[in-house]
């Protein structure tokens, strides 16, 4: 849910998608989409610029929708991410990747999961199996949303997670010594 080019959520890890799913539909949630695979390029510039001033541009594959995100600088505000989000859907996946590559970026991480989007009063939850584990992340127009959202899904607030999906993998790279860059099923 982006309101005004906002993003504010926050992500639990969850024990699984399926038993999670039954707790979203008895809380009175309605699916907003199937589940479909993503795959997601990070990209960045040979310096690492966007990296360094915790900046995102994303390509996105989803079932066959491509989108392309810019994400500023993450605000945590009372342990949820807050950040300016700006997301165009592009009708050619390859050719925006070769602008990308044309313009001098890089790939720097390739992330896939597996997402289901559901809607659950003003929030919107999307969950995600991926090859690290499963999570839900809470999306919606303030933190009092999102905690109330948390708390119908019978959630620990105290453990809540500001943190993307490339910051997750490398904490888990460096427990589980995982030598490789990306976050992808075949690995």
């Amino acid at each position: 849910m982006n309101i005004d080019n906002r993003e504010i959520e926050v992500k639990f890890k969850i024990s699984s998608t399926e038993e999670m799913l039954d707790i979203i539909l008895k809380a009175g949630a309605v699916l907003e989409q199937e589940t479909r695979f993503e795959k997601n390029l990070r990209w960045d510039d040979a310096e690492e610029t966007l990296t360094k001033t915790h900046q995102v541009l994303r390509l996105r594959d989803n079932g066959g929708t491509s989108v392309l995100t810019y994400k500023s600088e993450k605000q945590n505000n009372k342990g949820i991410a807050d950040r300016e989000e700006i997301e165009t859907v592009v009708t050619d996946f390859d050719n925006t990747r070769l602008i990308l590559e044309r313009l001098g970026y890089q790939i720097v991480f390739i992330y896939e999961k597996y997402r289901s989007i559901y809607r659950l009063d003003d929030t919107q939850l999307f969950l995600d199996h991926t090859p690290i584990g499963d999570y839900i992340e809470i999306e919606g127009p303030d933190d009092l949303a999102i905690r109330r959202a948390a708390e119908l899904l019978g959630l620990n607030w105290e453990d809540r997670i500001s943190k993307g999906y490339r910051n997750l993998f490398q904490t888990w790279k460096k427990q589980t010594e995982y030598p490789g860059r990306d976050m992808t099923f075949n690995n």
